[in-house]
């Protein structure tokens, strides 16, 4: 099934709401934006079962692969051979270095950080560009870092800081460790704030 719209029919938190609602899990590609430096003008959101798993500005399967490129945390002959010949197929890329003790917990938030909430927060004030929501389009594993965000909780983010001093539930994040036996019910704070 697919759903196609526009954002000035469907707010991007309109979207999102359905998305977590119904527990989705597709693609949501999001088009025709307006030129910015904080979202390209084509975005794509992986979804599974209403959580985000991860983001991209391109269908390669490279992002997260150039982001950890780009910070130089490990030698690039290492993570080549890593990547291309040693990584199961169903492991989340960033999990699987991390339990290969190539990245630290810490650098998995990082990259999630700017993988997913950043982009996804400048999304919340569009107004135009288009959409299209192609269910059961399962996330490239290779452009996961093993940790997720529940739609809903992306709302939490957004909130002037003085209303997220005032709302309990945005002390506990929904950012959650993704596991291939199901999700880990590990806090991560840190990405807060």
């Amino acid at each position: 099934m697919s759903i196609t719209s526009s954002l000035a029919d469907f707010s991007f938190p309109e979207i999102l709401q359905f998305i977590e609602t119904g527990r989705k899990t597709g693609l949501l590609t999001l088009t025709n934006l307006p030129k910015s430096q904080a979202v390209p003008p084509i975005f794509y959101i992986w979804i599974e079962w209403g959580r985000l798993m991860a983001a991209a500005n391109g269908l390669d399967h490279q992002g997260l692969v150039k982001l950890i490129e780009q910070r130089q945390w490990v030698s690039e002959r290492v993570f080549d051979k890593m990547v291309h010949w040693c990584r199961p197929l169903n492991e989340p890329l960033g999990l699987y270095l991390k339990n290969q003790g190539v990245l630290r917990p810490e650098h998995l938030k990082q990259l999630f950080n700017v993988q997913v909430l950043q982009p996804v927060n400048a999304l919340f004030h569009l107004k135009e560009g288009k959409f299209q929501f192609d269910q059961d389009v399962y996330t490239p594993r290779r452009e996961m870092t093993g940790l997720s965000v529940s739609a809903g909780a992306l709302k939490l983010f957004t909130l002037p800081e003085d209303a997220k001093a005032l709302r309990p539930e945005f002390r506990k994040s929904s950012v959650h460790e993704y596991s291939h036996l199901g999700y880990q019910n590990r806090i991560n704070t840190e990405l807060i704030g």
